[in-house]
């Protein structure tokens, strides 16, 4: 690897608070995504970011779920119009409505038998057959 790839790379792409121009950066516990407007603006993600699922939040109904990771390392989807919405899952949600007890969302779980859809809500107990 070459000394240059420690220099933040430009991306090309406006920073969302600041519109300065977004850098590829190596830090301390590996790559991210910053503002090169730094102090100023402090704007930074992940290098591999997913933006959402396109899954309707199914409290608030306003929001989407996105991933998020917690401080320990863990992937969860929440709303993204937190604070005003709390929900969130730990596994990845899926847009289809639970046939049991009509919850707007399912969860995809991975067995060690295959795949199913299970439903969020914690009173329903329903689970697709394997795929």
């Amino acid at each position: 690897m070459s000394d240059n790839f420690l220099e933040p790379q430009a991306l090309g792409v406006p920073c969302p608070q600041c519109q300065c121009e977004l850098q590829l950066k190596k830090g301390r516990y590996g790559l991210f995504v910053g503002c090169s407007g730094y102090p100023e603006c402090d704007y930074m993600t992940a290098a591999d970011f997913d933006p959402g699922t396109n899954v309707a939040c199914p409290t608030c109904q306003q929001g989407k779920l996105v991933q998020k990771t917690s401080r320990y390392g863990r992937s969860f989807y929440a709303c993204d119009r937190y604070p005003d919405c709390s929900y969130s899952v730990q596994l990845p949600p899926v847009a289809q409505v639970c046939p049991q007890c009509e919850f707007p969302i399912l969860l995809k779980r991975k067995t060690a038998a295959g795949e199913r859809l299970i439903c969020a809500q914690h009173s329903c107990d329903y689970k697709s057959p394997l795929k």
